[in-house]
Formats: structure tokens, sequence, C-alpha cells
């Protein structure tokens, strides 16, 4: 048993110091606080950091996108998207795909309410991206907020 206790011990203090020496290296299992957006019509958002989303969350509505953004000035924020937007969200992320870019990207976007062009007098939300850049380049800058 004195044998057991040893290497409990001995694993124990190993361990502290590989905690304390990875501190950095390991996420910390904190909630990252996120303001929601809520962005305007009709206004232009110019070089956000997309840099994560999560779709399917059960809504009031039905089913939402957490879409994760930074602010150029570094706020973390989440903008909620869903019925057309979240399509036009989808097929934006497709194109980054098909692309082989990946996460995180600097966009461009801008939110707005279109006439349905079947002439019916209904309008629909519409989400409009634009990728600005993305890479090493992007995930530097995002660190350096």
């Amino acid at each position: 048993m004195a044998g057991t206790q040893k290497s409990l011990d001995e694993f124990m203090k190993n361990y502290e110091e590989q905690s304390a020496e990875d501190k950095d290296a390991v996420a910390s299992g904190e909630y990252e606080d996120r303001e929601t957006l809520k962005a305007e019509r009709d206004q232009v958002y110019e070089n956000y950091y997309l840099e994560s989303f999560q779709d399917g969350i059960e809504g009031k509505y039905g089913n939402n996108t957490a879409v994760r953004l930074t602010s150029p000035e570094g706020t973390k924020l989440t903008l909620w998207v869903n019925g057309y937007e979240e399509e036009h969200f989808n097929t934006f992320m497709g194109k980054l795909e098909k692309k082989g870019v990946s996460l995180p990207v600097k966009i461009d976007f801008l939110r707005t309410q279109e006439e349905s062009k079947s002439g019916n007098g209904r309008s629909y939300n519409r989400l409009r991206i634009m990728e600005v850049a993305s890479g090493e380049e992007v995930q530097f800058e995002l660190d350096s907020l």
C-alpha cells in the first residue's frame, strides 16, 4: 500500500508541475462572455472576425444559429440568425468550405430587408457576407485584440 501512496504522491507532484508549465497552452474551461449583436438593417459592419458558429439551437421562433464574432475593437459578440438569414449564412460557409478556407475569417456583412420577387408585396430578411481576409494573418490579428 505504501508503494501505491508513493506513486500517487509522485503523480500529483508531476501533475502540478506539468499543469503550471502548460497553463497558457491549455484551455481554461471558463465560459467566454459575449454580448448579443443586434445588427441594424442597412448598416455595413466592417472588419469583423468570424470565429465559429453553432447551428440547431432551439429558440422561441424555431432553430437558430449562433454566429460568434469579434468586433474590430476586440468585443466578443454573438449574432443570432434564423430563417432566410440562416440560409444565407450557410451558403457563405459552404463557399468558404469549397475554397478550403477555415475559420477565423475577417468579414464585412450587411443585413437588409428585401422585397420578394414573387410580386406579392412580401419582404424577407437578407444577410450578405463578404470575406475580407483569411489565413494565419487573421488569427494573428484576432489574437492581438
